[in-house]
């Protein structure tokens, strides 16, 4: 479970709720529930939309005889009311010794229900953590998007691309219930955009995983 609430003057309140399914053979699959409420727009409690994402991650390949490199492909989708989202990807990663860093790109393609009209979008993440024990963990994700056609139009933030930065601080009560909690430093919104013009939409959030 995830809650987020960003930093602009019409705040979003941004609560998340998933379940995933680790299997023997290293894939999993999540389904994620998500809501969307902002801060002076939806004033009667009823969310501005949800979001159902549903992920698979397939068994990993392991790259050398000493486990440390894996790779990992996935595939998923997200539904909105308005909009309905296929995503295809590629995971890199690399076990040190209390630390690790992978890379994903992953290929993001829209389509809107009212228009019909298509977008295609990349996206590369890289992730970075660090245990500073067996109780406390790091997690460093900066993040890069980008739009793969000239036609589609830009993002909010004026431009074609843009660049996000993710920092969650973790911690194990027991080898059951995990606390995490963090700052997300978006890219800002654009000057010509009808709500919240030239605000930057970070957000604090704070979280809870419960393993079964």
């Amino acid at each position: 479970m995830k809650l987020e609430q960003t930093t602009n003057d019409h705040a979003l309140t941004l609560p998340k709720v998933a379940i995933t399914r680790l299997f023997e053979d290293s894939s999993s699959l999540m389904f994620e529930k998500s809501w969307f409420w902002q801060d002076g727009v939806h004033e009667s409690g009823w969310p501005k939309h949800d979001e159902a994402f549903v992920n698979y991650s397939f068994p990993s390949f392991q790259l050398d005889q000493q486990n440390r490199w894996s790779l990992t492909p996935q595939a998923g989708a997200k539904f909105r009311s308005n909009v309905t989202r296929a995503l295809a990807g590629v995971r890199v990663g690399y076990k040190g010794d209390g630390w690790g860093l992978a890379g994903r790109y992953r290929y993001e393609h829209d389509t809107s229900h009212e228009t019909a009209v298509e977008s295609r979008v990349g996206r590369i993440d890289l992730y970075a953590t660090y245990n500073i024990n067996d109780d406390w963990m790091l997690l460093y994700n900066p993040h890069y998007h980008f739009k793969h056609e000239s036609r589609s139009p830009d993002f909010g933030s004026g431009g074609r691309n843009f660049m996000e930065h993710e920092l969650l601080v973790f911690h194990n009560v027991n080898a059951n219930n995990t606390i995490f909690g963090g700052y997300v430093q978006r890219a800002r919104n654009s000057e010509d955009a009808a709500m919240d013009p030239g605000q930057r939409i970070s957000s604090w959030l704070v979280g809870y995983e419960y393993k079964f």
